[in-house]
C-alpha cells in the first residue's frame, strides 16, 4: 500500500521546548539536549515567546542538523508554545525553527505537553488542571477527554521570582524564602490561579479538588512553592517527577500520534 508521505517514516521527528532560559529537544531515544536560550546578549525569547526568529534560528541549526537522516533529511518537528501565545508570536516560532532546517512544523499548547511530560492520563474524563511555572511565563490549563477545555497565562515565572531568592545554602529549609521580596510575583502566579478556579463550573471544580493540582516547569523546583499554592487555593499541588523536562518530554511521547495522524510531515 503507497503512503501519501513516502519520506515521512523516514524523517526523524524532533521535539521542541523553546523556553525563556533554555531551549530543549528530544528525538527518538535520544538524551534530552538543552541549549541557552540567547547567543551572548542576544535574547532570542522572552516571556516564553520567540522575540528574535534569527537567534533561535542560529541556536537551533545544529540542534536540528543532528538529526539529519544521512545528513540530507531534514527533520519535523513538533514544537510547544504558552496558551495564550498570539498568531504572531506562533508564527516567531514556526519561522525559526523552518530557518533552522526542519522539513515542517506543528506547534501545540506547552500545558498539554507538560501533563503528557508529567505522566497524567490526559485522557481521563474527570477534569485535571495543570500549572507550568516556566522561566517567562505561567500557564494554566483543565484537561479532560485529551483536550485542553481552558487556559489562562500570566507572563511572569520563576526568573522573576529568582531574583529574589537567597544564596543556593539557604534554600535547604523546603520553605519559601524571603517572601516579602518575592510578593509581587506570587500575587500574579496566585491571582491566575484564583480567576482561573473561579471561571470553572461547580462540578468541574469539585473534580479539580479531588484530583488535585499537577505542577510543571522549572519554578515547581523553587522551595516552598508547591507548599505555598496548596496554603493559598485550599487544593492538594502535586509536583511533577521532572518538573522541568515535562513539557519535551510530552511532546516527545505525543509525536508518535501526531505523526500517525499526518498532521506532521
Amino acid at each position: 500500500m503507497k503512503t501519501r508521505f513516502p519520506l515521512l517514516n523516514w524523517r526523524q521527528q524532533v521535539a521542541l521546548d523553546v523556553g525563556t532560559s533554555t531551549i530543549r529537544a528530544a528525538s527518538g531515544l535520544r538524551p534530552l539536549i538543552e541549549h541557552c536560550s540567547c547567543l551572548g546578549s542576544k535574547a532570542g525569547v522572552r516571556g516564553g515567546v520567540v522575540v528574535d526568529p534569527a537567534t533561535v534560528a542560529e541556536i537551533l541549526r545544529p540542534i536540528l542538523d543532528s538529526t539529519r537522516l544521512f545528513g540530507i533529511v531534514k527533520p519535523c518537528v513538533l514544537a510547544c508554545a504558552p496558551s495564550d501565545a498570539t498568531q504572531e508570536e506562533r508564527q516567531r516560532l514556526h519561522d525559526a525553527i523552518m530557518q533552522a532546517g526542519a522539513s515542517s512544523v506543528m506547534i501545540i499548547p506547552e500545558p498539554l505537553a507538560a501533563a503528557v511530560g508529567a505522566g497524567i492520563d490526559v485522557s481521563s474524563p474527570y477534569a485535571q488542571m495543570v500549572v507550568d511555572i516556566g522561566e517567562g511565563v505561567t500557564d494554566c490549563a483543565l484537561i479532560k477527554m485529551s483536550r485542553i477545555q481552558t487556559t489562562a497565562a500570566v507572563r511572569v515565572g520563576c526568573g522573576q521570582m529568582r531574583t529574589g531568592l537567597p544564596p543556593v545554602p539557604f534554600r535547604q529549609s523546603g520553605r519559601l524564602p524571603d517572601r516579602h521580596s518575592l510578593q509581587p510575583v506570587l500575587e500574579s502566579i496566585t491571582g491566575l490561579i484564583d480567576d482561573f478556579l473561579q471561571d470553572l463550573s461547580p462540578e468541574t471544580g469539585c473534580e479539580v479538588i479531588e484530583n488535585g493540582i499537577l505542577l510543571t516547569g522549572g519554578g515547581a523546583l523553587i522551595p516552598g512553592l508547591s507548599r505555598y499554592l496548596e496554603q493559598h487555593s485550599g487544593i492538594h499541588v502535586v509536583t511533577a517527577p521532572k518538573p522541568r523536562d515535562s513539557v519535551v518530554e510530552g511532546a516527545r511521547a505525543i509525536l508518535p500520534v501526531v505523526v500517525m495522524l499526518n498532521l506532521l510531515t
